[in-house]
């Protein structure tokens, strides 16, 4: 429907009313019809009594002595329980981070499924029982004497390969990981 119509409804169902005639008589009484009276002022409210000032108490040199004393005893209390809250406000954090930290690990192993990183863990760990062989040998024979140096030839020696160590991660390591994905 458009507008017009809308309008051109609303318009036909509204009656029309016809003006009233309005009797003259009706028009004088109402104009003789005595003002109402005003309304009496409201009579100012009683000012409040004004309260005299307390006197202070008249403390001696020993009572304001003995108050400063506990002032200063209070304030370390106060100081030494803020303190203890915020150490164990810090142990909470640790110790929240840590069970994050746990939980997060959790789920990687369930994503990593838990075959491959068992294999992973044996790999690593038998890498490291052979470096720590190495380094034991190592250790215990002297070093070689300084052989002659035969002639220098012309061939291409190839590099060793270069083994890896792979470094066992904690869980905040492998957060810091994750956090780059």
């Amino acid at each position: 429907m458009s507008d017009n119509e809308l309008f051109e409804a609303d318009a036909v169902e509204l009656e029309v009313e016809e003006p009233q005639v309005i009797d003259e008589a009706v028009i004088e009484d109402k104009l003789t019809e005595p003002e109402p009276e005003p309304e009496p002022e409201p009579e100012p409210e009683p000012e409040k009594p004004v309260k005299k000032p307390r006197k202070k108490r008249q403390l001696s040199e020993e009572q304001k002595a003995k108050l400063r004393e506990n002032l200063k005893k209070g304030r370390e209390t106060s100081l030494a329980n803020r303190k203890r809250k915020a150490k164990l406000k810090e142990i909470e954090k640790a110790e929240k981070i840590s069970i994050d930290d746990e939980k997060i690990f959790q789920s990687l192993k369930k994503k990593m499924g838990a075959t491959d990183l068992e294999n992973e863990n044996a790999k690593l760990r038998e890498e490291l029982l052979e470096l720590r062989k190495e380094k034991k040998k190592r250790e215990k024979a002297p070093p070689p004497p300084p052989e002659p140096e035969p002639e220098p030839e012309m061939e291409e020696v190839a590099p060793e390969p270069v083994k890896v160590v792979k470094k066992v991660m904690t869980a905040r390591e492998k957060m810091r990981m994750l956090r780059g994905l």
